[in-house]
Formats: structure tokens, sequence, C-alpha cells
């Protein structure tokens, strides 16, 4: 057997993919683009791989291998590395992948799961924070990640077969998962006698269904449905918002717009309007009479008094 040196030229079919890679997707268009690359200039920056018995396994350039392999190049550049354990091989599969490319958060949830389990079974802290820290992902999309992970097996399998589209035709995405949940959180918070009616699993597959039946074209339009159970900012109370938030659950075809319509979209334009009025009353103030004023703002003052005359006479 051959030493073993940390830079080599290695046979392409002496390797194997990583199966701790937490990118499992690879889009067609984007692989074409370095398989073109490679095919005028070659393999710049070696592989990474490690030593598993005279063979090897990938730490770092699947991309690269998977395009030598199409193009059928005898070898590739490759660094050798020690093997590493399952958790170590986990963690430098994210160190080295996470801070180059955003994944689609799927897999990588799967992936940051195996890394909970890894450390529960060491005993060591298994919370967001830290499984942040030692992977480099975000807290905000490690927690993401395991929201994900709480949904049915349909919705998961749902966002794998999606993430293997080309980004431009992905229909069902991550963030609608995100904003669904944002939306829920709020009822939980806000309105939780809508919870004691239904579950967590009927709501989320309830507002799924309104996105891939079109009755909800845009995926921003679940914030509103927070609005609705945060009723009481804005002077509305619950049980205005709860029988409007129930129906929006149970019946597929009724709207987010219609019920926000129903419930408190007067009540939070009212609040939106003292909001400005006391700005424009402030910024008002620092004139001493009215003779700096443009006439094309002494117009719009006079028009927005006749409207305020209209509507409080006393």
């Amino acid at each position: 057997m051959p030493i073993v040196t940390p830079l080599q030229n290695v046979d392409p079919n002496l390797i194997r993919p990583n199966p701790e890679n937490p990118r499992l997707i690879f889009h067609e268009d984007e692989m074409n683009e370095l398989l073109n690359s490679i095919n005028e200039v070659g393999i710049k920056v070696p592989l990474s791989v490690y030593d598993d018995g005279g063979k090897y396994v990938l730490l770092d350039g699947e991309r690269r291998w998977r395009c030598s392999k199409k193009l059928n190049l005898k070898f590739v550049p490759a660094i050798i590395q020690p093997k590493p354990t399952r958790l170590e091989n986990l963690l430098t599969m994210f160190n080295i992948h996470n801070v180059r490319v955003d994944w689609d958060l799927m897999p990588t949830a799967f992936k940051l799961r195996d890394i909970r389990d890894l450390l529960a079974r060491d005993g060591k802290d298994t919370s967001h924070k830290n499984i942040s820290g030692i992977t480099g992902v975000r807290l905000s999309t490690v927690k993401r990640a395991f929201e994900l992970l709480e949904m049915p097996k349909v919705y998961q399998n749902i966002l794998m077969k999606e993430a293997e589209k080309p980004r431009s035709e992905q229909k069902i995405k991550v963030d609608l998962f995100v904003e669904i949940f944002k939306s829920f959180n709020a009822i939980k918070r806000h309105v939780p006698e809508v919870l004691k009616k239904v579950s967590k699993d009927q709501y989320v597959r309830s507002m799924v269904d309104k996105y891939r039946n079109r009755v909800v074209d845009n995926v921003v339009s679940y914030r509103e449905i927070t609005k609705i159970a945060r009723s009481e900012v804005a002077g509305i109370t619950k049980k205005t918002a709860i029988p409007v938030l129930l129906k929006l659950i149970l019946d597929k075809d009724y709207k987010i717009d219609e019920a926000y319509e129903d419930s408190v979209k007067s009540a939070f334009d009212q609040r939106d309007l003292v909001g400005k009025m006391n700005s424009i009353s402030e910024k008002l103030s620092h004139y001493k009479n009215g003779d700096s004023l443009k006439r094309e703002l002494a117009e719009s003052m006079r028009r927005l008094g006749r409207e305020i005359h209209r509507l409080v006479k006393n």
C-alpha cells in the first residue's frame, strides 16, 4: 500500500460521497455551470477526503467529484485527512460547507437532529444555542430547522421533493412554513382558546392546503393571522377574533384577507391613523403661522380638514 501524503492525485472511482453531508440536493443548473468550468480549466481547488480502508470518503468537494465522474477524469487532486468519528464528521461537514452556501433547510434539519442525538448520547449540551455554536449555523436557522422536524412527515417529504427542483421552479418553500409557524405561535400565545377546538397539525394542514389551492397566494398573508390573534392590541376583544380564526381554519375557501377584513382591519387601520395624525400634529406645531406654508401643503391641509370635519362634527 502506498504511503499516504496530505495531497495526492486520486482516482475518482475510489471516492464515495459522505453519508453525513447535509447538502443532499445538487441543483442541475448550478452543476452544469461548474461542469463547464472544470472542463475548461480543470479542478483548481483540491477535494478533501479521509482514508477509509484504502478508499476515500468526501469531506469537501462533492460537486467537483460529481463533475469529475461525468467528465471521466482519471485523477482528481485531493487532500487526505484522518478518519473522523461520526460526530466529528458531521461537524466538519457543517463547518466546511455552511460558510459557503445556503443549503436547503429540510435536509439540513435531518443532520442537525443527528448532531443533537449524538450530543445527547454523550451527555453534552443539546440546546439550540450550543448546536448553533458548534455547527456555525445561525441560531434562528437552527430553531427553524427543529420546527420543521415537528411537522408531519408528509410536509417534510413535500419540502424534500421541492428542494430537488431548480430554485426558480420551487413553489412550496421553507418560508411558507416559517410564516405558518409564526402565525400559529401568535394564536398559541394570544388566543389559546382556539387550540381547544383545533390541533397544531390541523392548523398547519389547513394553512398549507389554502396555499396549495391558491386560496392564499402570498406567504406574507399569514402575518395578518398574527394581527387577528393580537386583536386586543387594536381594541378588539377575543370574542370577535376567536370565531373568525376558527372559521379560517375549518373553512377551506375562507381567505385570510376576508378574515382580516371581517375582524380587525378597521381597528388596525385606525390605530395606524392615530400614529400618523399624531406625527402630523407634532410637525405642524413647529410652524408659528400659515404664512410660510407652500400652496400645495396648504391645500392638502384644507382637504384633510374637510375630511376630519366630515367625520368628527363635534
